[in-house]
């Protein structure tokens, strides 16, 4: 993916030592925007919240071909809240972004952030343990769905999902073999 870098950024990262976060904001009905930095971070007058609810990610790859990219994406699930939202919504195809951001010495953002990953949710899972919960949120890239097959099929199976217990298509592969296209 092609994108620029804020000149103030470099120079921050050509030197010695440097401290980076990322923020994470999920497209829900109501957005949650996330940090795995050690303190809350504002950027755009948004307030991305730290506290440990963003537990962690798998690694985002680039690649010069033309793939599906996907990642995982963990939450805290003892915040309830998440959990309230995956329940109630349908989160499915629900947008995230990930961005890179290189942190000052006050704990302010540095130029503006490096966008990582712009993916949509396509499935989620919560664990439950006795001392935890978990969330996690398989996130792809919009292209997932590029060779999805869309529509129903003409055969018992499909009809018996939208219509159950009807006949219609039981016998369609046999009545194919009799038919007669064109004059006779």
């Amino acid at each position: 993916m092609s994108r620029t870098i804020h000149t103030d950024v470099i120079t921050e990262l050509a030197k010695d030592g440097f401290t980076k976060a990322h923020l994470v904001k999920v497209n829900f009905d109501t957005p949650v925007y996330l940090t795995d930095h050690a303190h809350a971070l504002t950027y755009n007058s948004q307030s991305y919240e730290s506290g440990g609810h963003l537990l962690g990610m798998s690694q985002v790859n680039e690649t010069a071909e033309m793939r599906v990219g996907s990642f995982s994406l963990n939450l805290s699930g003892v915040e309830q809240s998440y959990i309230s939202i995956l329940l109630s919504q349908n989160v499915i195809n629900r947008q995230v972004l990930i961005s890179r951001v290189v942190i000052n010495a006050t704990g302010g953002i540095i130029g503006d952030p490096i966008l990582l990953y712009d993916g949509r949710i396509e499935t989620f899972s919560i664990a439950d343990q006795s001392d935890t919960s978990t969330i996690n949120l398989a996130v792809t890239s919009h292209w997932s769905d590029f060779e999805k097959r869309a529509g129903r099929r003409t055969n018992d199976a499909s009809q018996q999902s939208f219509f159950p217990g009807d006949k219609f298509f039981k016998f369609a592969s046999q009545s194919v073999k009799n038919i007669k296209w064109g004059r006779a």
